[in-house]
């Protein structure tokens, strides 16, 4: 017998996705400063808090049709169909945890290589394409977006 959970779609995304904006409204004043003089220009904090409050008033639209309309598209979640995925997701989550201690770069390389392995791609000149795409990245944030990604291991040598 296959273990299954059956999921609201409606109330569990309105759920989720409500508690997340409000955190993250909640939180955001403490992670995007605003600028030291005005300028004139927009506050760094608009477009995100336009977003987050699209998704509030998305989530409170999701639950107001699953609780008061009833309309609720049932999901059934059998885990032997899900476990691929849920080991992808897991393995994103590595990912950002070797990203901490290894460097963008070789962690990239890591991670994104093995996914490749783990779905069956066995062609080299795929893995070629990996790796430098995941040193593209890492210069393209360094060198274009200004955005520091972790060396790590490669302190000193990039």
């Amino acid at each position: 017998m296959k273990k299954t959970i059956k999921i609201k779609t409606n109330l569990l995304a309105g759920i989720v996705m409500g508690l997340f904006s409000i955190i993250m409204l909640l939180v955001m004043p403490s992670q995007v400063r605003l600028p030291m003089w005005d300028s004139g220009a927009p506050s760094p904090r608009i477009i995100p808090g336009i977003c987050l409050v699209g998704i509030l008033i998305c989530s409170v639209i999701l639950l107001v049709q699953s609780l008061v309309f009833h309309k609720e598209h049932i999901y059934e979640f059998v885990w032997e169909n899900e476990r691929k995925e849920i080991l992808l997701i897991a393995t994103l989550v590595v990912f950002v945890v070797l990203t901490k201690f290894l460097g963008f770069i070789p962690a990239g390389i890591l991670v994104f290589c093995a996914i490749q392995w783990y779905e069956e791609e066995r062609k080299p000149l795929i893995y070629i394409y990996t790796i430098a795409m995941v040193v593209i990245v890492y210069f393209l944030f360094q060198n274009i977006f200004h955005v520091d990604l972790p060396a790590g291991l490669l302190e000193g040598i990039i």
